[in-house]
């Protein structure tokens, strides 16, 4: 998971990713677990009690509950992760911790509905063990592969955009034989994973109820990964965009292009992730950062590309093939 820090008006550096990932999460989880609830609700007239105990609660009192725990946990202790003042390795820990936390919290109330719910022909239980066994293990380790997997590196900074500035003027034109450029671009691997999970555990929530919502849920989380990924195909006739590598979206003639230029950029001023095409501009973006916009005789086209380096090289060709047919130099 990369992490660029940025700058808030207080002054206080904070990594914006890793702040969005970690209110984010915690509110898709809360969906999901009102959704359970929701469906549940028919099997708990007199309400349910809280996995501590104390008497049960009307369902209302009981999701509030439920979700503010998972709130406090997820986003609270999350958020103190984003902060780029914190040591790296502290860093690590709170977030694979919030990751644990927010993760077992839905996982116990969860296991406390379903219990009490008698789903699936049990008896009514204030917790059940299975789902709370096996939704605690794969809490720990979902933590345990956040806190490993998670980088906390400032990805780009001043000093940088200097950098690449004195390369840009030094760097010499290739030949036109060279003219060809070919590349994927996918989600960062936090938004992949938030979309899995997302998918997979209301999917394994509702189990309970059918099989079948798994399968579904699980098949659209994968299709939903699927439509932000592409590659991006140029060489001295054309430029072409396949969205998951098959599907062509975006195809454009050299000859149509009237300039590019390599930008760092921010998705939502593009319209967001995925493919978008709205009078006369077409996007396809699958993260903020390094892309490509260009001016066509039909609009502007935004794209993706893996760093600046490769935006550099994009830009640089469709400049050159800029109005050209593919016979001339």
């Amino acid at each position: 998971m990369d992490a660029p820090a940025a700058e808030n008006g207080n002054g206080r550096h904070v990594d914006a990713r890793a702040l969005r990932f970690a209110i984010l999460f915690p509110v898709l989880l809360c969906l999901g677990l009102t959704g359970g609830a929701l469906l549940l609700a028919g099997s708990l007239p007199g309400g349910a009690e809280l996995p501590t105990g104390g008497g049960p609660l009307p369902l209302p009192v009981f999701m509030a509950v439920a979700v503010g725990a998972t709130l406090l946990l997820g986003a609270g202790i999350g958020s103190f992760g984003a902060q780029t003042r914190l040591p790296r390795n502290l860093r690590r820990l709170l977030l694979g911790a919030a990751m644990a936390l927010q993760l077992g919290s839905v996982t116990i109330f969860s296991a406390a509905l379903l219990g009490q719910s008698g789903a699936g022909g049990a008896a009514p239980q204030r917790l059940d063990g299975y789902v709370a066994l096996m939704g605690s293990g794969l809490a720990a380790s979902m933590g345990l592969i956040l806190a490993l997997t998670f980088k906390p590196d400032e990805q780009w900074t001043g000093s940088d955009d200097d950098a690449l500035a004195d390369m840009l003027e030094l760097e010499a034109d290739p030949t036109a034989a060279n003219d060809r450029l070919a590349y994927a671009i996918h989600p960062r691997s936090s938004v992949i994973i938030m979309i899995l999970l997302a998918g997979l555990l209301p999917g394994a929530v509702l189990t309970v109820v059918s099989a079948w919502f798994l399968a579904a849920f699980g098949a659209a989380a994968l299709l939903a990964v699927g439509t932000l990924c592409a590659t991006v195909q140029v060489d001295r006739s054309s430029l072409a965009v396949k969205m998951a590598g098959l599907v062509p979206v975006i195809v454009l003639a050299c000859s149509e292009v009237e300039a590019a230029v390599s930008l760092d950029i921010k998705a939502r001023d593009y319209g967001g992730w995925g493919l978008r095409k709205h009078r006369g501009t077409e996007s396809f973006l699958a993260y903020s950062g390094a892309a490509v916009v260009l001016r066509n005789v039909r609009g502007r086209a935004v794209l993706s590309a893996p760093n600046l380096d490769t935006a550099d090289d994009l830009a640089a060709i469709l400049n050159r093939r800029a109005g050209k047919l593919p016979g001339q130099h």
